[in-house]
Order: C-alpha cells, then sequence, then structure tokens
C-alpha cells in the first residue's frame, strides 16, 4: 500500500442563510436546535470522509488521502467551511510520498506550509502522525492524531481553522479488503472568520465529538451503526448557539440528532432534516 500525504484547501466565499432565524448584528438570536442539528451532523460525517482531516471512505487505505478542507460556518459564516463548489475557490496544496506502511510502522511529524498567490494567503501548521496495527502480517487497521490550523485570507475574507483528531480505525475482517471497520475517538474544530468588506460580518464556532465504536461499510460508503456525543458553541450574524447532545448513525446516510430531548433526521448528503 502506497502511503501519500495529500493536503487540500478549498476556500469559498458564500454565506448561508437561515431564513428561519431573525438576524441583528448588534443583539444576534439564539439559533433553532433544529438549524444546528444539520450542521453538526454535516460537520462529523465530512470531517471523517474527506472534509477535515483523514479521509477514512477508503478505509484502511485511508492514509494515502489526508485532506484539510475548512468548513463549518454554515451557521452564518462564510461557505468555505461548507465545501460547495464555486468558480471562486481559491486552491493551495502540497503532496508528499512516503515509504510503503509496515506493521509497526510509526509517522510522526510536523507542517509548516504557506502560500500566497492570485490575491490570497493561505497556510497550514501543526503536526501529524499515523501508527500501523496487523493481525497475522496483515494490516488491520491505524491510529490517527493531528492537530493542525489552517489560515486563510484574501482581499474579502479573512479566517483561522483548527482541527484535531486521535482515531482509531479497525477492520473487522482483515482477511477481507472491504470489511466493515469499527472507527472510534475524538474530534475537535473550531474556527473565527471576518468579512473584510460590506457589513465586515464576523463569527466563530467550535464543535467536539467522542466517537463510540461507529460501523462503516467502506463497500456501501456508509457508517450503518455508532453513536457520538457532542458539544457546540458559536456565534454568527445570524445568531448565537450553545447546545449538546447525541448523534445516532441509522444507515442508509441518514442520523438521528438529538438536542434538548428532541430529535432530528438529517440526511448526510444533503443535510435535509425530516
Amino acid at each position: 500500500m502506497k502511503l501519500k500525504l495529500k493536503l487540500c484547501l478549498l476556500f469559498i466565499g458564500i454565506a448561508v442563510a437561515f431564513t428561519a432565524c431573525k438576524k441583528s448584528a448588534s443583539n444576534p438570536s439564539t439559533l433553532a436546535p433544529k438549524d444546528v442539528a444539520t450542521q453538526v451532523a454535516l460537520n462529523v460525517s465530512q470531517s471523517l470522509f474527506g472534509g477535515l482531516g483523514v479521509d477514512l471512505s477508503n478505509g484502511l487505505d485511508a492514509p494515502s488521502s489526508f485532506a484539510v478542507n475548512p468548513r463549518g460556518g454554515g451557521l452564518g459564516g462564510p461557505r468555505s467551511l461548507s465545501a460547495v463548489h464555486n468558480k471562486n475557490i481559491s486552491r493551495g496544496s502540497v503532496l508528499a510520498g512516503l515509504a510503503n506502511p509496515d506493521c509497526g510502522l510509526v509517522v510522526d511529524t510536523t507542517l509548516n506550509f504557506s502560500d500566497t498567490s492570485n490575491g490570497s494567503a493561505t497556510s497550514i501548521a501543526g503536526s501529524y502522525g499515523f501508527s500501523f496495527t496487523c493481525t497475522n502480517n496483515v494490516v488491520s487497521g491505524f491510529n490517527t492524531r493531528d492537530n493542525l490550523t489552517i489560515s486563510f485570507s484574501n482581499a474579502s475574507v479573512s479566517f483561522t481553522y483548527k482541527v484535531a483528531e486521535n482515531l482509531t480505525l479497525l477492520s473487522l475482517n482483515p482477511s477481507i479488503d472491504d470489511s466493515n471497520l469499527s472507527i472510534k475517538g475524538s474530534l475537535a474544530s473550531n474556527g473565527s472568520y471576518q468579512y473584510l468588506t460590506g457589513t465586515k460580518k464576523s463569527g466563530s464556532e467550535v464543535f467536539n465529538y467522542t466517537l463510540s465504536s461507529l460501523i462503516y461499510s467502506p463497500a456501501t460508503g456508509n457508517i450503518v451503526s455508532g453513536s457520538a456525543a457532542f458539544t457546540t458553541t458559536g456565534s454568527g450574524p445570524n445568531g448565537t448557539w450553545n447546545y449538546q447532545g447525541t448523534i445516532t448513525f441509522l444507515g442508509n446516510q441518514m442520523a438521528k440528532v438529538t438536542i434538548n430531548g428532541t430529535a432530528y433526521n438529517v440526511n448526510l448528503q444533503t443535510g435535509v432534516v425530516s
């Protein structure tokens, strides 16, 4: 298995409007749990599968793709923190090749990358690491730890985003290439943004998750079961929020987010709440 480290930054300056919320720059309202439930579900799904940090969608080949795709801000900030494709993307990338992992290999290093081009400045700095486990000399899982700070600025927007992960992935049957996988550990992300033109809006957000033995199917691209506890706080032009709760994964790209005793079913691909 060839191991490559790929870091990508996608930044898009589109704001998300929550029409159900009354907005006030001087006295923002509290965002409804339903609006926050959507972002909580999308944030954890995108973080695990290509949005922030290690992309686990390829199973035990996951370390070959490491993406940093700052998103969030879907609760009032730049849509750059929500990953929609748009002609205004600014992109910086760096690609490094590493040797094929053997059983017991540990990769633990630091990163310091910056780029200035097309009127924008980007940087990524921090640490990341992998350690692999084997069963009968077959790679059966890995641990990943990363702690990165991502910054971006251009003439219209500036933001800083931090992401930290401590995850363990194990194959439920190492002898089968597309065996279901167990994922557990913790995810954390926080960011702040500032629009530099117009009304010069600003905001911040924090998401923390503790994952309890999620079961992921590489064959179908679904989290088929498992749960996570979360806390989230933030503020922005559309309001403030401070919630905690749980996420129960239902399979078929659906999750149930429970806040204050009320459950919201969220589509992990579209964010639609039912």
